[in-house]
């Protein structure tokens, strides 16, 4: 059985996708769920029921642990849950920005932790009610040693939502996706805009300065990319996703807390120790860091 720690839009995509293809699933939740029946629209705009079994504690399991919340709750998520944890059990982590999987990788020593990242788009229009908004494809590989053996853990993943692959080095994958986000998520969030409009001759230059910033981060870390190469990938993203609200835009629209810390703050504290500096990514992360603070987050 998939145990998903997460009934947010992604939890509840990857839980219904999984329930289709004949899966057993639980959905792990904060607080006990109203409802037992979880509601898909697909891209085809079939709509879907599945009968979902919920809990807000695990079961004894040695099944692998899918963790579907953000980046800012993953350590609560987990520590709330320790006891629950089987040694050997896997943990699967998948939510933007970086920074988590070393923060469970200190929580639980001895468990293999792969980390994920995916391009599949969805949206929680209502509790356990989801439409999935987009195609992509989702990575998994090994974030420790003890991860590189489970190899075959993107086969029931893939029969459920398609284009999911492992890759043995998921660090360039997770850098590529932090470079993308830490463009999209913040300057959609500031100026309250949809994915699209960044696509404006206004927001050019400041594409341009921020790629620029976090490449410098990221060749620290021997990540290799072009920077031309990346502008193209980040606007090939902005078109693909034209319409949507990134979620950090969406945090702020509703004055909810943001994964700026795992985002534009993981590339400041990783400039900072490589005594690099990258002021128009510093600049973002503190306007966020307002914002929130503004709200009361």
């Amino acid at each position: 059985m998939w145990q998903i720690i997460g009934t947010g839009a992604i939890g509840c995509l990857w839980a219904a996708n999984l329930k289709r293809t004949g899966q057993d699933v639980q959905l792990v939740s904060r607080r006990a769920l109203l409802s037992d029946t979880l509601h898909y629209q697909d891209l085809q705009q079939q709509r879907h029921q599945f009968k979902i079994s919920s809990a807000t504690r695990l079961i004894n399991s040695t099944d692998p642990l899918l963790v579907c919340v953000k980046a800012t709750q993953v350590k609560q998520a987990i520590q709330e849950r320790l006891k629950m944890i089987g040694p050997q059990q896997v943990i699967i982590l998948m939510h933007n920005g970086m920074g988590c999987a070393e923060q469970i990788q200190t929580l639980l020593p001895n468990n293999p932790i792969i980390c994920a990242t995916t391009a599949n788009a969805s949206l929680l229009h209502a509790p356990l009610t989801v439409q999935q908004t987009g195609l992509g494809i989702t990575y998994l590989g090994p974030f420790n040693q003890l991860a590189e053996q489970y190899e075959n853990i993107v086969e029931p993943l893939k029969l459920a939502l398609g284009n999911t692959y492992w890759v043995k080095d998921i660090k360039q994958k997770l850098w590529l996706k932090l470079l993308i986000n830490a463009v999209i998520n913040p300057l959609t969030a500031i100026y309250q805009i949809n994915n699209g409009q960044l696509l404006e001759y206004r927001f050019h230059q400041q594409i341009e300065e921020i790629s620029r910033e976090a490449l410098k981060v990221a060749r620290a870390e021997n990540l290799s990319l072009k920077e031309d190469e990346l502008v193209k990938i980040i606007k090939q993203v902005i078109t693909q996703t034209a319409l949507n609200y990134s979620s950090m835009n969406r945090d702020i629209h509703f004055k909810r807390a943001t994964e700026n810390e795992y985002i534009s703050g993981y590339l400041v504290k990783k400039a900072a120790h490589h005594h690099l500096e990258i002021p128009a990514i510093k600049s973002l992360y503190e306007k966020i860091a307002a914002l929130e603070k503004q709200s009361g987050c």
